[in-house]
C-alpha cells in the first residue's frame, strides 16, 4: 500500500511539475524601423547597397540601403561597422540605427557638449543607449578635471570594445553624424 501511494505522489508531483510553464524569454532582435528583420523576409531576394559617409576612429559610418525585390520597398539606415578580434578570429559588425533614432542621439552628443562646456564641480555622467545597444557616453574625472567621452560597442564574445574619445573628437562625432542624416 505504501509503495502505491509513494509512486502515485512521485507520478502526481512529476505531472504538476511539467504543467508549470517557464517564464517566457524575450529576444531582442535588430529590427528594421517598419518592425521586420531582415533575416525574417525568407524566401525573397534582397539587394543590399553599402554607401561610406566617414571614419571616426575604428568606426566606419555607412548608409546602408535595403531593397526587398518582391515589392520593391527599400528602406536606408545609418551603419556603425567596426571590427573585433578575438584569439584566433578577426570578425567584422555592422549595427544599425535608423533616422528617428539618429535625430535623438545628435540631440544627446549636442546636450553633452554644452554640459562640458560648463564648469563641472563633482563626477557626473551621461549615456545614451541606442536599440541595437551602442552606448554613447561621456564621464566627468574631477581628479583629473576633464571629460571622457566614449561609445561601448556590444559583442557576442565576453569584452565589449570601449572607444575614448575628448571634447574636440566629440564634435568631429556630432559632424559626421549631421552629414549621415542628410543622407538618409
Amino acid at each position: 500500500m505504501r509503495r502505491i501511494i509513494i509512486l502515485t505522489s512521485c507520478a502526481l508531483s512529476a505531472w504538476v511539475t511539467a504543467q508549470i510553464t517557464p517564464p517566457p524569454t524575450i529576444q531582442r532582435s535588430n529590427t528594421t524601423s517598419r518592425g521586420l528583420t531582415v533575416n525574417s523576409r525568407k524566401g525573397t531576394l534582397i539587394e543590399k547597397k553599402i554607401i561610406h559617409l566617414g571614419k571616426f576612429k575604428n568606426l566606419n559610418i555607412q548608409k546602408i540601403i535595403t531593397k526587398d525585390m518582391s515589392d520593391n520597398s527599400s528602406e536606408t539606415l545609418l551603419g556603425i561597422m567596426y571590427e573585433y578580434e578575438t584569439f584566433d578570429e578577426i570578425s567584422k559588425k555592422t549595427l544599425t540605427v535608423d533616422k528617428n533614432e539618429l535625430g535623438r542621439l545628435i540631440q544627446a552628443l549636442q546636450t553633452v557638449v554644452q554640459r562640458e562646456n560648463e564648469k563641472a564641480n563633482q563626477e557626473a555622467k551621461y549615456k545614451f543607449v541606442t536599440m541595437n545597444n551602442i552606448e554613447f557616453g561621456s564621464v566627468y574625472r574631477e581628479k583629473l578635471s576633464s571629460w571622457v567621452n566614449y561609445i561601448k560597442i556590444p559583442s557576442n564574445h565576453f569584452n565589449q570594445n570601449l572607444l575614448d574619445f575628448n571634447k574636440d573628437e566629440l564634435k568631429e562625432l556630432i559632424t559626421i553624424l549631421r552629414k549621415a542624416e542628410q543622407e538618409l
